[in-house]
């Protein structure tokens, strides 16, 4: 899995590459960006090539959420940061989580976990064609008629003279 960190702190940088080689060898990181700047220049030409993004909410140049006003971000994010004010912003964008720092070698597992959570139940999930879909449903079966009760009498009534249907004497909560 290729991964991009977008982070101006060094050593937390730093800190979250040591965690992502101890958890799994499959992972390489192969950027890591400090501005927004920056972000937005190598999202519009490499974003193909990255699976997941790390990225930090305060950053040299302002706050990365400025970087989805000019980038259409199609990867998922994980955000580490030290604000916890902007969760609700954060998943609004394609977060799948929100670590606070200082983050932990469990936070960051059970992170890659949900993404891998993610990303089964959507492979597994039948892929569904649109046109079949809407077939089904012409071929689909209603009611024709509705048994009504006239007094002490059972009615049976086709739709065709039905116009409105009324409840008289119930209240409704």
């Amino acid at each position: 899995m290729n991964v991009l960190i977008i982070e101006d702190e060094t050593p937390a940088a730093e800190k979250l590459e040591r965690y992502l080689n101890r958890l799994n060898q499959n992972i390489t990181v192969i950027d890591k960006l400090t501005s927004i700047r920056d972000s937005v220049n190598w999202l519009e030409k490499k974003q193909d090539s990255v699976d997941l993004i790390f990225m930090d909410i305060q950053l040299i140049d302002g706050k990365s959420f400025e970087i989805f006003d000019h980038v259409d971000i199609q990867k998922p994010i994980i955000f580490i940061t030290a604000f916890d004010e902007y969760a609700l912003e954060a998943f609004k964008v394609n977060s799948i989580d929100y670590l606070l720092k200082p983050i932990t070698f469990q936070d960051l597992e059970k992170s890659i976990d949900k993404l891998n959570m993610l990303k089964d139940q959507v492979n597994d999930r039948p892929a569904i064609n649109i046109y079949e879909a809407l077939a089904q449903l012409q071929q689909k079966t209603y009611k024709n008629r509705f048994m009504v009760k006239l007094g002490e009498h059972i009615k049976s009534i086709a739709i065709a003279d039905i116009s409105l249907f009324y409840a008289e004497g119930r209240d409704a909560y």
